[in-house]
């Protein structure tokens, strides 16, 4: 510690202009009027000067500079002389002194420090009362003088501790300490007493005179602290009401929520309601359609297979006229089945979503000889380009691709007079994984006009929609093709002049399977043409063919349109009713092929094949190739039927060329 502070006589004369003042140790509030200043001599004195009416906010902005100024370490480990200057004073509060002592304190005892003796300088006489009641509590001895400078003549002359313990004896009556008594009294119990400062209890000089000043300055407090407490009750209960509001809104609101997620959830009930009505009804509608489809595939099959053979034997101009029109009429109709069965399951969202691999050149091969008897029929030309180079393998949707091209061909062929129709197949875009390809579908017929563009493309919707118009069908089939187009990741557009032709155009990526090369050896602009290409005369072959096939067939009707036309292509046939008749002929027999019906009495084709493959059920050839031959249609159909064990699929009514192609597939030994 110092010593010199602690003999209250420094070792030389202090003076002001020895005291530092930092800039960061000061503030004043030009509004309020309010300042604090301090100074120090490091190690030996601080003083203070402040004003104004301080209240709380200033007194928190006085308390962090006095820790700014001790955190500097000019008062650390020591013993000081404190000096406060209260001339400028006007007023401070008891709440704004508690916060002052109880931080002066702290930090006094943080910095290892505390003030030897402290000098109040012009003080008012209720300053000085309100000093009295602090001086034990910061633990300091007070001493009050009139100004700085007689402070710092009483710390030189080393008089100040002296000074401050002059005493004497008083003299007071009964009847002033009885007086004093009652006002203390009043105080105490009289919530609403108020000490009047103004009032003379006793003269100036009088011994209870100081006493006096003293409880009225209480009284002031404590009817200040009295006011605190009842704005921080009157805040608290505001507070509390705000939250019981608060609380009843947010339990209002609960309340809505909960309506709210009752009301979700019934909208959610009937949502999965009417999703599973919706479902149902997509489900009937979609049997419906595959029921309907059967029903008329089955006699249609019978009509068109019957036609096919009638007009493959002699007949007279009239008759050959007569069965034409029945052949046209029944491909037309066959045309309006599987349309609108293909628009039931794009609209029903049943497409495969599943890739397969295809050969883009053999995908355009099969559609050229598919409609090249058409076109040959009308003295058309239809050719196709290929553009090299393109990749030898794709992976996407060829059946859909297959149908979308068959669909705009035949369209084209319907609407065009004379001139040609053009497939035209080229690359747009290439990268390591991945091939986009542009194609087009042009002709030279009647051309659409600007108006009816986007028409077209609608269901149901034909071009010329007159009783007397040229050419029939439903218009489903650019409508299916835009559907079809669009779920392969690409956008139908047309291009058309009146009297000039249209083209209808899509672009299209594809996948690359791993293994794909592409085949840059023949590059090629030269359309191959279908033109004159004839079919086959089935009449002229001369075929023998040793193996047999069995028939499982129970409808009549469909048994001798079957065996008509096993018979015009020199096929060997045995014919069994159901599932149950074929099993045990194939227990005798080791047929070479089996073309099964799905749809038999006591055992249909699923059935019956699941038999056939059954190991041990005693059939000759268990591995017999088994044909499925049905009118029903749909996709789901034919997964039944490869997963039951059958090797492939030909759905009725079919045409004597496509049972033909099948046959030699699977019969390769019988060609000759």
């Amino acid at each position: 510690m110092n010593s010199s502070a602690k003999n209250n006589v420094p070792d030389s004369p202090l003076t002001l202009k020895m005291v530092e003042f930092r800039p960061e140790w000061q503030f004043e509030e030009s509004k309020t009027g309010v300042f604090y200043k301090n100074g120090v001599i490091p190690g030996k004195l601080f003083i203070t000067f402040l004003g104004g009416n301080i209240q709380l906010d200033s007194a928190k902005q006085a308390i962090d500079i006095l820790e700014t100024m001790f955190r500097s370490n000019v008062l650390n480990n020591c013993e000081y002389i404190r000096i406060a200057d209260y001339t400028d004073v006007t007023k401070a509060s008891i709440n704004t002194r508690m916060l002052y002592a109880n931080s002066l304190n702290r930090l006094n005892e943080e910095y290892h420090c505390r003030p030897v003796i402290t000098y109040i300088c012009g003080a008012s006489l209720l300053l000085k009362t309100m000093l009295r009641l602090f001086a034990s509590y910061v633990k300091q001895k007070f001493i009050f003088v009139k100004t700085v400078q007689d402070a710092f003549e009483l710390i030189n002359s080393g008089k100040g501790l002296s000074f401050a313990e002059t005493n004497h004896p008083i003299t007071i009556t009964q009847e002033e300490i009885d007086n004093f008594a009652a006002t203390c009294g009043h105080i105490l119990f009289d919530e609403f007493y108020i000490v009047d400062e103004k009032q003379s209890f006793v003269s100036p000089g009088h011994p209870l005179y100081d006493l006096y000043t003293i409880i009225s300055l209480l009284n002031n407090d404590l009817r200040e602290l009295q006011k605190t407490e009842k704005e921080q009750k009157q805040k608290i209960e505001e507070a509390l009401n705000n939250a019981r509001i608060l609380n009843k809104k947010l339990s209002e609101e609960k309340k809505n929520v909960e309506e709210k997620e009752q009301i979700q959830q019934i909208l959610i009930e009937n949502l999965k309601k009417a999703r599973i009505e919706a479902e149902s009804a997509s489900k009937a509608k979609s049997e419906f359609l595959a029921n309907m489809s059967h029903e008329i595939r089955t006699p249609l099959h019978a009509v068109i297979g019957m036609t096919e053979l009638i007009l493959d034997t002699p007949l007279n101009e009239e008759q050959k006229h007569f069965a034409e029109t029945i052949h046209i009429s029944t491909r037309q109709l066959y045309q309006l089945i599987s349309d609108i069965l293909d628009f039931s399951k794009i609209e029903s969202g049943q497409l495969e979503k599943e890739q397969t691999t295809f050969n883009i050149r053999t995908l355009c091969n099969e559609i050229s000889s598919l409609l090249i008897g058409n076109a040959r029929k009308k003295n058309l030309q239809l050719e196709i380009f290929l553009s090299e180079p393109l990749p030898e393998s794709l992976c996407g949707y060829p059946v859909y691709l297959r149908q979308v091209l068959l669909n705009l061909v035949q369209n084209a062929i319907k609407f065009t007079y004379q001139g040609k129709i053009t497939i035209t197949v080229k690359p747009e875009a290439e990268t390591a994984d991945e091939a986009t390809l542009r194609f087009s579908v042009r002709d030279t017929g009647i051309g659409i006009p600007d108006e009816k563009k986007e028409l077209i493309i609608q269901r149901f919707t034909q071009l010329d929609s007159s009783a007397t118009r040229k050419e029939g069908g439903t218009g489903l089939g650019l409508a299916i093709s835009t559907q079809l187009v669009e779920f392969m990741g690409g956008k139908l557009n047309l291009d058309s002049k009146i009297n000039e032709g249209s083209e209808f155009w899509f672009v299209l990526p594809f996948q690359k399977p791993a293994d794909e090369v592409t085949a840059n050896t023949s590059v090629s602009s030269a359309p191959f043409r279908t033109k004159g290409s004839e079919p086959k005369d089935y009449a002229a072959r001369k075929l023998t063919k040793s193996e047999k096939i069995l028939l499982v067939e129970d409808n009549i009707t469909n048994q001798q349109v079957a065996l008509a036309m096993f018979a015009k292509l020199r096929y060997n046939v045995d014919i069994a009713a159901n599932g149950i008749e074929a099993i045990e002929t194939l227990k005798k027999i080791p047929y070479a092929l089996v073309v099964m019906d799905l749809q038999m009495p006591l055992m249909d084709g699923i059935e019956a094949t699941r038999e056939i493959r059954r190991i041990g059920n005693e059939i000759m050839n268990p591995d017999v190739p088994i044909i499925a031959m049905t009118a029903n249609a749909t996709e789901e159909d034919k997964k039944k039927c490869l997963k039951a064990g059958m090797n492939d699929f030909i759905t009725k009514p079919f045409f004597i060329q496509s049972l033909r192609e099948l046959l030699e597939k699977w019969l390769p030994n019988n060609n000759t």
